[in-house]
């Protein structure tokens, strides 16, 4: 019986995954039949439709899943790790360190992989202050937001500090930057960056049961044997996901809120369930999410920061509505 309760939903899942894929891949400027899509793919590159499929909308596509996928498993471990239904992955500062590396190296004029690469870094920089200063504080989940939030606005402070020095075409690639963008996205090394997305969520697979327990509070989760190191494994893996997240396309807000309640809703809150299905969920919505910033408003493009963060708001108001009774 729990095996049909299941079956049922994911075979919904995977079909419409499916779909949306190929709707992606068919829509843009130039709208391509769902039909040709196997044929374009398979003719030399040198075909317009081939071109438009393999080295603009498909390599996009995993880009868009890429991150999706990483921002949602790392939501779901941080609503678990700090026992709060509306953190998401930029809880901790993350987001504000890798804005100010990113910014760094665009306004000294550095190409697109050192831009990823400062901005990583900036998100590590943050991460391991923030771990540090949370144990520092007995490793409480409210001294991590806080050290996160505290953070936050040092790191902000400084990438104002860096536009008002900077020259108009880098505040305003910066400014793009930080919107969540995925028209610049950067492909030198996304193939690596997917790699290690994928090993860092088959990591957090390893601690369902921890993360399972974690839920249920700090004390329960201490007499059935969760280690500190379990916790700071945790909390090292969901920061990591969200550094290499905004190193690929800048900020994408409330994927890692929204995916996780969601899948919730439709597999449960069991972590060996919900770790997998919020990984899809979040690469199938950031990847539709791009698709209609691509193409709503042609030729330009929407940055698809802007997109999540309008449904992200919607979602957030219904959600305060709905636990009215219980914040």
């Amino acid at each position: 019986m729990k095996h049909r309760k299941i079956l049922l939903p994911t075979v919904i899942f995977i079909i419409i995954s499916a779909l949306l894929i190929i709707f992606s891949l068919s829509i843009g400027t130039v709208f391509i039949s769902p039909l040709k899509i196997f044929a374009g793919l398979k003719v030399p590159d040198a075909a317009p439709e081939s071109f438009i499929l393999v080295k603009m909308r498909l390599i996009r596509i995993i880009l868009a899943m890429t991150v999706g996928a990483s921002l949602s498993v790392s939501g779901v471990m941080f609503q678990s790790l700090l026992k709060n239904p509306l953190a998401d992955p930029f809880i901790i500062g993350v987001s504000s360190g890798a804005a100010l590396g990113a910014t760094a190296a665009i306004v000294l004029s550095m190409t697109n992989i050192f831009v990823v690469l400062f901005s990583f870094a900036g998100g590590l920089v943050s991460i391991t202050l923030v771990y540090f200063l949370s144990k520092r504080l007995k490793f409480g989940t409210s001294s991590m937001i806080l050290a996160g939030i505290a953070l936050s606005f040092i790191f902000s402070a400084a990438v104002l500090l860096l536009y008002s020095a900077a020259r108009a075409e880098h505040v305003h690639k910066a400014i793009m930057w930080l919107m969540g963008d995925l028209s610049i996205a950067r492909y030198d090394i996304l193939t690596e960056i997917s790699i290690a997305a994928i090993l860092l969520i088959m990591l957090a697979m390893l601690y369902y049961k921890h993360l399972d327990i974690i839920s249920f509070g700090h004390s329960f989760s201490k007499s059935l044997g969760v280690t500190e190191k379990n916790v700071a494994a945790i909390f090292w893996i969901a920061s990591l996901l969200a550094a290499l997240s905004v190193s690929l396309c800048g900020i994408v807000g409330f994927v890692g809120l929204i995916i996780p309640h969601v899948m919730r809703l439709f597999f449960g809150p069991a972590h060996l369930k919900l770790i997998p299905f919020s990984a899809l969920g979040g690469a199938l919505f950031l990847m539709t999410a791009d698709t209609f910033a691509r193409s709503a408003v042609p030729p330009y493009e929407i940055p698809v920061g802007i997109i999540t963060n309008f449904f992200g708001g919607i979602f957030f108001l219904i959600f305060l509505f709905r636990k009215r009774g219980t914040l």
